[in-house]
């Protein structure tokens, strides 16, 4: 029932009815005590005696009152009304009156760029309030965002906001309602064309549905068109699950290519393959407006405080690298006293390993390796710069005791990503370490310094397990653990917890001391660094891809941020007064092509973090993947330089003989998948059964295209080779257990393999193993020839040598040396081969890096 003008609710005057929908109805009214003009909304009488519409009504208003952001909108007061005694009381909820338009009056047709960004960040920004709040929307459509006369986007109707709080849930019972009055009785909440997948399917969601349905807004806008749209509402909800939306680039030739990726990455069909928080998609667009290359496309954002990791990201050489890690050090030198003070360390070139302060706090102990030198501990005063070696040369720090005992790892290594080496003990004073404990990863000592905790790791299962005290197993997870540190009164143990053993994406585990779990944090891109707060009540980790973000982790698995600047940050250790030490730094990585028998050499990197994982058998194709601030996506790129083409989500793997299809490994929540992407049209598919766990190393492709052979898991047993036709058939196993990396030969034949004892040849049928002969330390076998042969490369800080081996007689001759370029910080890959020797590609990484002690982070 309309309300007439002039009625009194509370304290406002209704004016006139300014429209209605499923959730209510709006008035303009007038606040006499403050002389301003608002807008209700009125529960209507006949809907307030459905308890589930006035509790989705109720919630409406507790979200939204929770949250004060210019772009969402602001709500003054909620009550109940009722026209006369007689009559049900009605809630309402009093908020400012807008004038202007929603942005689906403002979609005539395609939006300018210019305007795109600037609303795209406007809503994305009042998105990372809610989220911060801990409120999802739910319904974010071009019917919930209004633009005002002055240009700023509102998000409206938190209607269907979901507190993110657990909630009971019966057997058998969606946690989502299955009510909607836009969309009919059995959809899920929300809209059609604008829903996640995991909405569709009434699973249950998180902030990243706002992230989905932010990207379908956002494709809209600039395309004039819904990014899903079929005949019937099934049309659309099928449309949401298994297809992906026209490219932009085809409807909008203007549309910068970033732009589009940022579009991509929101309308990920699953939830951890898209942006995993609001705020970094508004960091990518305050990126993409300060680009040069979009400027006249795109007007400049308003002035920021400058983020240095963005630019790192950009760095395609060593100066870049020095200059960056000057600025940075410029930027944190110039601090006010309110916030937080960074004061540097260390000023050398080269590359940081694990740090710590001592026991007493007075000293601060790390690894580096500076000017190329070989990595080295050193030790400096916490008050002071610079630090003398301990002369524990090729050791790298792991842990230090509280008798000031340095727990080394020797053959030391500054990548923690599966390099166990054997733990040894060595003195402040310097001397060569004592050797103990073969095959570890990570440890440290418990607070009295009277036992050690270690992360022992098989290189050749790629699994890792966490022993207290050393030889009882009280832990076994993902392929790889790090950063072990115990809670200061010894109670707990935290650690990294990644799923693929080359990679740094993984999440924070928190573990009693006997083993008991107590709580996990959320799956990160970048998770590097892991330190107890002074009080001992929190976990604080860095997570470098986001941009300068140290976030701390309770018991009870709640989360907040102590600290967001400009830059790279690794936290190494907190000291109890609350002093952080901390890594800054920039780091790259690119693709190198090299061709004319070596004398021409040409970078073909794409963006900032280019991982080659394959070369084309003709030499004409690279395969890639991204891992920088897109996450993980996988391209190939023609060798001739021209633009590369991204053809699915993960970590690349390999291509096929006829460069139509590619392997991916994707790494959803639910565990590794070995996926199938055309590298041209069709649909990406996954490959690996459920109960297989891939190996995300060597993969490959027959060469009649229909096989592929990789390494796998199954349950908790030791992984298998496995032959696996791409028919449907199931895969079949054809060695034993433990067995790793297949290298397939030219003739599919023979497959290369690390076994129990050593490198081996495996019949491709299956049957019994031969020994490889003449294969050396450090060298790994890196393709087949076209003669029956095995390319083999060692590579050192100086060069690449690459030899052909006869792996049956163990005959080898030289084939090729690559010289390092001689560059601060750059570590090189060993390359892949194409059989004929005519092309190969290598990939390198760029790194720079200071220690700085930070105080005044709460």
């Amino acid at each position: 029932m309309t309300i007439a003008p002039g009625t009194r609710i509370g304290n406002y005057d209704v004016a006139t009815l300014i429209g209605s929908g499923g959730m209510g109805e709006v008035y303009r009214a007038h606040d006499a005590r403050l002389g301003r003009d608002v807008a209700i909304k009125v529960l209507p009488a006949a809907f307030s005696s459905d308890p589930e519409r006035l509790r989705r009504f109720e919630q409406e208003a507790r979200a939204a009152a929770a949250l004060n952001h210019p772009n969402i909108l602001t709500v003054h007061e909620v009550g109940s009304f009722a026209a006369d005694s007689n009559a049900p009381a009605s809630p309402y909820v009093v908020s400012e009156l807008l004038e202007g338009q929603t942005l689906r009056d403002a979609l005539t047709g395609p939006l300018p760029i210019r305007k795109v960004v600037d609303y795209a960040t406007q809503i994305a920004s009042g998105l990372a309030a809610a989220h911060d709040k801990g409120v999802v929307h739910r319904d974010l459509k071009p019917e919930n965002l209004f633009i005002t006369r002055d240009g700023r986007i509102k998000i409206l109707d938190f209607g269907l906001a979901k507190l993110r709080e657990p909630e009971p849930v019966a057997a058998g019972v969606t946690m989502a309602a299955t009510r909607n009055l836009e969309t009919g009785v059995g959809v899920v909440l929300g809209t059609a064309g604008y829903m996640s997948p995991e909405q569709v399917r009434a699973q249950p969601v998180d902030h990243r549905t706002d992230i989905f349905s932010f990207g379908a807004v956002l494709y809209e806008m600039i395309s004039g068109a819904r990014a899903f749209r079929g005949d019937t509402a099934a049309d659309t909800i099928s449309a949401i699950l298994k297809s992906d939306p026209p490219e932009l680039s085809g409807l909008h030739g203007a549309v910068p290519p970033t732009l589009e990726r940022i579009v991509h990455h929101c309308l990920e069909k699953a939830p951890e393959l898209r942006f995993q928080a609001a705020r970094d998609i508004v960091f990518n667009l305050e990126a993409l407006s300060a680009s040069p290359a979009t400027s006249s496309l795109i007007a400049p954002a308003p002035p920021k405080r400058r983020r240095l990791g963005a630019l790192a990201a950009a760095a395609a050489s060593a100066v870049a690298l020095v200059v960056l890690a000057a600025a940075a050090g410029w930027w944190f030198a110039s601090g006010s006293h309110e916030s937080p003070a960074f004061r540097q360390v260390t000023f050398r070139h080269g590359t940081l390993g694990t740090a710590r302060f001592t026991a007493d706090g007075q000293n601060i102990v790390y690894t580096a390796a500076w000017e190329a030198l070989p990595p080295d501990v050193f030790i400096v005063p916490a008050n002071e710069t610079g630090g003398r070696s301990l002369e524990l040369k090729n050791a790298s720090l792991l842990t230090v005791g509280r008798n000031d005992v340095v727990v080394a790892l020797t053959p030391a290594r500054l990548s923690p990503f599966l390099t166990p080496g054997t733990l040894a003990r060595g003195s402040m004073t310097g001397g060569a370490p004592k050797p103990e404990v073969e095959g570890v990863q990570a440890a440290d000592y418990t607070p009295d310094g009277s036992s050690l905790a270690i992360v022992r790791c098989d290189a050749q299962s790629r699994r890792c397990a966490l022993e207290f005290p050393i030889g009882k197993e009280i832990y076994r997870g993902g392929a790889l653990l790090t950063d072990l540190r115990f809670s200061r009164d010894g109670k707990y143990l935290a650690f990294i917890e990644h799923p693929a053993a080359g990679d740094d994406r993984g999440h924070v585990v928190v573990l009693r001391a006997d083993g008991g779990k107590v709580v996990t944090g959320p799956m990160r891109e970048s998770h590097r660094g892991l330190a107890w707060s002074p009080s001992g009540d929190e976990v604080w980790t860095t997570a470098p891809l986001a941009d300068g973000v140290v976030e701390a982790l309770d018991l009870r698995g709640r989360k907040r941020e102590l600290l967001h600047v400009p830059g790279r940050l690794h936290l190494r250790d907190v000291r109890p007064d609350g002093q952080l030490l901390m890594e800054q730094g920039t780091v790259s990585r690119g693709m190198i092509v090299v061709t004319n028998d070596g004398a021409t050499q040409r970078d073909l990197s794409w963006l900032n973090y280019s991982y080659v994982r394959d070369i084309s058998r003709d030499g004409q194709f690279l395969l890639f993947e991204e891992e920088g601030t897109f996450g993980y996506r996988t391209f190939v790129r023609k060798v001739d330089g021209s633009p590369a083409v991204e053809i699915g989500a993960g970590y690349a793997v390999a291509l096929s003989h006829d460069n139509a299809q590619a392997l991916s490994f994707r790494l959803p929540t639910t565990g590794p998948e070995l996926w199938l992407e055309p590298v041209g049209p069709g649909q990406a598919r996954r490959v690996s059964p459920p109960e297989l766990t891939p190996l995300n190393v060597g993969a490959q492709f027959f060469s009649d295209g229909k096989r592929i052979v990789y390494a796998a898991r199954q349950g908790d047993r030791p992984p298998r080779i496995y032959v696996h036709a791409l028919d449907g058939s199931p895969p079949h196993p054809i060695s034993e257990e433990r067995y790793v990396t297949p290298l397939l030969s030219t003739d599919d034949r023979w497959i290369g393999a690390n076994g129990p004892s050593g490198p081996v040849l495996l019949p491709a049928e299956g049957g019994t193993p031969t020994p490889v002969r003449g294969l050396q330390q450090g060298e790994t076998p890196r393709r087949w020839t076209n003669d029956g042969r095995v390319f083999v490369a060692a590579v050192t800080s100086t060069n690449v040598r690459i030899d052909r081996l006869n792996p049956w007689t163990g005959e080898r001759t030289a084939w090729r040396q690559l010289p390092v370029p001689a560059i601060t910080g750059m570590r090189i890959s060993p390359p892949f081969i194409t059989p004929d020797g005519s092309v190969l590609t290598y990939g390198y990484n760029l790194s720079s890096s200071d220690l700085y002690v930070v105080a005044g982070v709460r």
